[in-house]
């Protein structure tokens, strides 16, 4: 127990200043453990003449360790100002704390595992006493992961280093160039030397030490070079797609998840290697910490987020091709049509730009964008029918912090990539659900017209048509929001056809009145009559043969002898089939246009 003490304690005397080199530099090197700031530094040391005129304070250092770096920024030492804590919570979040009485936290970023206890990460931190904007960034990127800006601002003009609890945090700051680091090179080269750590370390270790070593793991990002257009290829692998309505406040609001992986490749010129020195390993796999990967954000999701891609590791093989495989899980919104339901197709925009690099460094291109034949997607309501990308020039949320962090006016307008995700239904369960069901009851209804208007079975078949039209739109509801504003054809179809049902019902009870007081009215008018007995109107109202006088009489007496009951055809009797006839020709015809305004391919269904 008094040895690890002793060690700890040794670690905390941050007083000793060791120096070490990295990426070429050579950095003033401490320990520390616990918390406290003891040791307390220039922030302007190393920046220009006119810097702290400005009012400016920036300094940028390395940080080892598993978790807790803490740095105080202060006015003057032992006196608190700000407090930039990086890798809290085990290494999950950031925080920037002011000092007023008591350390206030301001603003925190979930920013998952940012430190490393093997390797050193580099940051940087930029504290403005005019704008009262502080920032903190990683080495090698433009725009910070953590900003506040303070309304009240305290004059930066030091910095001290420290830890929390057991955590060990090894720090590189002051760092200047390092006048050996060519003649080391150059000596390297030409002098012979015998690695010895090379027994110790297996081939894929050989091969990953010297790719970082020789690449610098904080290298500035492929992306920063204006003079070279860095293509980067996409391909999305959607594996679900879910387009839902809900209402949020009294509005409409549809959501779009997609869900899948996404396979980003493009050429790192900075790694290449030999696969015969490293037994032939042609591939490295790296974490993605460790090399440049794209950031990109989409703007009009629904829950914010820095990157909507998940954490995953990088391939990259020795020809410098890198190949990035994130999973994706992003919501939006899309505005739809409701009109043609259950075939209803929809547009969604995916509006996205970058967080720490200009789109106008990167040209990203969308891989099979203008095909139609895309992956279709299973187990889901709907299939992916077409994705394509193009440019924009769109004013997105970070447009504001690159221009208050950007030095120069002149810079060119930021673009933006657009997605279209062209998607349709994918069951046709709602085709034989709701529209086959249509055909029947249509069906049905219109043979009742063969009877007639006083039979029971008539009435009986308006009554059932009716009920089941009812009952199949409520159940639609089930699917379809009762708060769509346009109500689909199909829906439209079934009121237009209760509609027709109703008239017709109307209509029979008319029928039955004058069938019943047929015998008291007397005889229809003789015009009509003497029209609908025509042979040719006959035959095409298929009207049933009218009795004579005589065979009336003798069908009287036959009916009072045997006492059997017998339909008589009357003039009335065809009067009211011919109008049956007729309101059937009206009915069947507006049925169609029912049934063919809904759009609906019979081809499709089957």
């Amino acid at each position: 127990m008094f040895q690890i003490l002793t060690f700890l304690l040794a670690l905390s005397a941050s007083s000793l200043g060791l120096l070490q080199n990295i990426n070429g530099e050579q950095c003033t090197t401490i320990f520390t453990v616990g918390y406290g700031y003891k040791n307390w530094y220039n922030a302007t040391e190393y920046l220009p003449a006119n810097a702290f005129v400005t009012g400016v304070a920036m300094f940028k250092f390395y940080v080892q360790g598993a978790s807790d770096a803490h740095i105080m920024l202060a006015r003057q030492p032992y006196l608190f100002g700000y407090e930039i804590v990086i890798g809290g919570g085990s290494n999950s979040f950031c925080d920037i704390r002011k000092f007023n009485r008591n350390l206030t936290s301001m603003v925190t970023v979930a920013t998952g595992k940012i430190l490393n206890r093997f390797i050193p990460v580099g940051f940087w931190i930029r504290a403005s006493q005019q704008s009262g904007l502080i920032e903190v960034g990683k080495y090698g990127e433009n725009l910070p992961f953590i900003f506040w800006t303070d309304p009240e601002p305290i004059p930066v003009k030091y910095y001290s280093f420290s830890s929390w609890g057991t955590a060990v945090c090894q720090w590189m700051f002051k760092c200047i160039p390092d006048p050996l680091a060519m003649t080391s090179k150059t000596m390297t080269n030409t002098t012979e030397r015998t690695d010895y750590t090379k027994r110790f370390f297996t081939y894929m270790e050989q091969l990953r030490r010297d790719v970082l070593r020789r690449r610098g793991s904080y290298a500035s990002d492929p992306t920063t070079n204006p003079q070279k257009v860095l293509n980067v290829v996409i391909t999305n692998n959607f594996q679900f797609i879910h387009l839902v309505c809900t209402i949020y406040d009294d509005v409409m609001t549809s959501t779009l998840t997609l869900q899948g992986i996404s396979t980003f490749e493009w050429t790192d010129n900075s790694i290449n290697w030999n696969p015969q020195n490293y037994k032939n390993i042609s591939k490295l796999h790296l974490s993605n910490f460790e090399l440049w990967q794209p950031e990109l954000v989409l703007h009009n999701a629904i829950d914010p987020a820095m990157s909507m891609y998940s954490e995953s590791k990088i391939s990259v093989d020795n020809n410098g091709l890198v190949m990035w495989r994130p999973k994706f899980n992003f919501k939006t919104k899309c505005d739809i049509d409701l009109t043609m339901w259950p075939w209803d197709k929809h547009k969604c925009n995916l509006l996205l730009s970058t967080w720490s690099h200009k789109v106008s460094n990167v040209f990203y291109e969308l891989k099979d964008s203008q095909k139609s034949e895309c992956l279709q997607v299973s187990h889901s309501d709907w299939k992916l029918d077409r994705v394509t990308s193009f440019y924009v020039e769109e004013k997105t949320p970070w447009d504001d912090i690159m221009a208050a962090i950007s030095s120069s006016e002149d810079d060119p307008p930021q673009t933006s990539l657009q997605l279209v995700v062209e998607i349709s239904r994918n069951t046709k369960i709602f085709d034989k659900l709701f529209y086959v069901p249509l055909i029947l009851i249509s069906c049905v209804w219109l043979s009742s017209f063969g009877v007639m208007p006083n039979s029971s079975s008539k009435i009986t078949t308006i009554c059932v048509s009716i009920t089941l039209s009812t009952l199949i739109i409520v159940y639609m509801t089930k699917y379809v929001p009762v708060f769509s504003k346009v109500s689909p054809d199909l829906m439209l179809g079934y009121l237009k056809l209760i509609l027709l049902i109703s008239i017709d019902a109307f209509i029979s009870a008319l029928l039955i009145t004058v069938h019943n007081r047929k015998s008291t009215s007397g005889h229809p008018p003789f015009a009509l009559t003497r029209f609908l007995t025509t042979p040719v109107v006959t035959k095409l109202l298929m009207l049933p043969k009218l009795d004579s006088t005589r065979n009336l009489v003798n069908d009287q007496l036959d009916h009072r002898l045997t006492k059997t009951s017998e339909t008589i055809t009357t003039l009335w009797d065809i009067v009211i089939v011919a109008f049956e006839r007729i309101i059937f020709i009206i009915f069947l015809a507006s049925t169609m246009a029912i049934l063919l305004s809904i759009k609906f391919s019979i081809t499709a269904l089957f």
